[in-house]
C-alpha cells in the first residue's frame, strides 16, 4: 500500500485529492495539513511513502517543508504542485528535493500516475542502494554499565547563532575543575566547524570511523579523538562532505555508546537541520540543549524545532532553550519570546562580538580565554544545570539569567496563518 500525505492550505483541495486517490486499491491518504510546519510534524509522526505538498504553504512554504522533508525522511518522496507555470518554479522544487512536479489545475489521473512513478523510483533506489556492511561486535566496555556518560545534543533551528561556540564552551564548562571525561562530537558531517572554531589539525576525523563501519571499534574510536583545549576530546567532522552519505543511525548510535562507556559526558554538536545525525543525536540524548538568537525566524524556528521534539516524544525535562543572543537590534525581548515558544528560556547568554572573535580567531574557547566574562558564567550555569558538581564561573557585575523551573506561558497561535 503506497501511503500519502496531503500539504494544502485549501480544504477544498486537500479534499479533492483525498477523493481521487481514495479510487486506487493500491494507494492510502494517511494524513493532511494546512501548512508547512504542520506537513513536517504529521511526516515525521505518519512516515509516508509520499508526500504531495503545494509550493504556496504558509507558513514554510513548499520549498522549505520539501527541503525539510528530503533531509529528515529521505525515503518519502515529494510530489509538488503548484499554480505557477514558469521553469524556475519547476527548478525550485526540484532543487528543493521533489521528485515531480504537477501544475494546477491537474487532472487526478496525472496525479495517481506521478504518485506511482514517485513511489516505483524510491522502490527502485532502496533495492540498488549498496548494502550496508554488518558492524563489529561491541568490546567490553571500559567502565561499568551503570557509570554511563551523560549525552547532550546541541542542536539549533537555524545557522549562524552560534551553536558550535555554545556547545565546545559547554564540553570545556563541564570538565573544568572537575576530575571528568568529556568528549565533543561534531556530527555536522558535511560542514562541521568545530575544528575551525577550536584550530584543530584534521588527521583523524570521524570518517575513518563511518567508511569502513568501525562506528564500533572502542580502540579505533579513542585512536580517532584529537586532544582539544581544557582537557576535552573531540571527534572531528569529515573534511569533505560526500562522506556523509555513509553515516547510517546504526553507526552512530554504535559510536556514541562507546564513547558512553569511556566519558562522563558527551556533547554532540549537530547541524542546524533535521538529518539523520541530529535526529539519531537527540534520540540518544539525556539532554537536549537548543539553541536560539531572539530574532523572528529564529524564534519561529525553534517552536517548529519543538514541534519536532514534542513529536518525537522527548521529555520536556530534558529540553533546555538557551537565548544565545546576537545583536540586539530587531530581536523580540525575552518575554515575548517565550510566549511565542510556549516555553520558558533556560538560559540568556549575553552578546559580546569582542568575546567571542578573540576566542574562535585565536581557536581557543571563552571559558578559557575569559573565563571570568558574562559569557563564561552564562555558559557556566547552563553547564550546572546539566550536572549540578560542573565548575561555577562567576562574573559579579554581570548577574546570570538562568530560570527555574516555572509555569508554562500561555501557548499562542502558530505563525501560520
Amino acid at each position: 500500500m503506497i501511503r500519502v500525505l496531503i500539504a494544502d492550505e485549501s480544504r477544498i483541495v486537500n479534499d479533492n485529492i483525498l477523493r481521487r486517490l481514495a479510487l486506487e486499491e493500491d494507494i492510502v491518504v494517511c494524513g493532511s495539513a494546512a501548512d508547512g510546519e504542520s506537513a513536517v510534524q504529521e511526516a515525521l509522526w505518519l512516515r509516508p511513502d509520499i508526500a504531495v505538498v503545494d509550493a504556496g504553504l504558509p507558513g514554510m512554504d513548499g520549498g522549505q517543508t520539501t527541503e525539510m522533508l528530503a533531509q529528515c525522511l529521505p525515503g518519502t518522496g515529494v510530489i509538488m504542485m503548484s499554480m505557477e507555470a514558469e521553469n524556475d518554479a519547476y527548478r525550485l522544487a526540484m532543487l528543493a528535493g521533489a521528485r515531480e512536479f504537477l501544475q494546477k489545475p491537474f487532472r487526478g489521473d496525472d496525479l495517481v500516475a506521478a504518485v506511482r512513478r514517485v513511489h516505483e523510483f524510491g522502490q527502485r533506489r532502496a533495492v540498488t542502494a549498496p548494502p550496508v556492511a554488518a558492524p563489529a561486535e561491541p568490546e567490553p566496555a571500559a567502565r561499568p554499565i551503570d557509570a554511563r556518560g551523560a549525552v547532550t545534543a546541541v542542536i539549533a533551528g537555524k545557522g549562524g547563532i552560534g551553536k558550535t561556540v555554545v556547545a565546545v564552551n559547554l564540553a570545556v564548562a563541564l570538565r573544568t575543575g572537575q576530575p571528568r571525561q568529556v568528549a565533543v562530537v561534531d556530527l555536522s558531517l558535511q560542514f562541521g566547524d568545530v575544528a575551525a572554531t577550536l584550530a584543530l589539525p584534521t588527521d583523524h576525523t570521524i570518517s575513518d570511523l563511518l567508511v569502513d563501519s568501525d562506528a564500533g571499534d572502542s580502540d579505533l574510536v579513542r585512536q580517532t579523538l584529537v586532544a582539544g583545549p581544557g582537557g576535552i576530546s573531540v571527534l572531528l567532522a569529515p573534511t569533505t562532505p560526500d562522506i556523509a552519505e555513509y553515516a547510517t543511525a546504526t553507526q552512530l548510535t554504535r559510536l556514541i555508546e562507546v564513547l558512553r562507556a569511556d566519558f562522563d559526558h558527551i556533547v554532540i554538536d549537530t547541524p542546524s537541520y533535521l538529518t539523520e545525525p541530529t535526529m539519531t543525536a537527540i534520540s540518544l540524548a539525556d539532554h537536549v540543549l537548543v539553541v536560539t538568537d531572539l530574532s523572528v525566524p529564529g524564534i519561529k524556528n525553534t517552536r517548529l524545532v519543538r514541534g519536532v521534539l514534542e513529536t518525537l516524544q522527548v521529555s520536556p525535562e530534558r529540553v533546555m532553550v538557551v537565548a544565545n543572543h546576537r545583536e540586539s537590534a530587531g530581536e523580540l525581548d525575552g518575554g515575548g519570546a517565550e510566549t511565542f515558544l510556549g516555553v520558558a528560556i533556560a538560559a540568556d547568554i549575553p552578546f559580546d562580538a569582542r568575546v567571542v572573535a578573540t576566542s574562535v580567531n585565536k581557536g581557543v574557547p571563552f571559558m578559557i580565554s575569559g573565563p571570568n566574562t558574562p559569557q563564561s558564567a552564562a555558559i557556566s550555569a547552563i553547564a550546572r544545570a546539566i550536572d549540578p558538581a560542573a565548575h561555577a564561573v562567576k562574573s559579579s557585575a554581570h548577574p546570570v539569567r538562568v530560570h527555574e523551573k516555572k509555569k508554562r506561558p500561555r501557548r499562542m497561535p502558530s505563525f501560520s496563518r
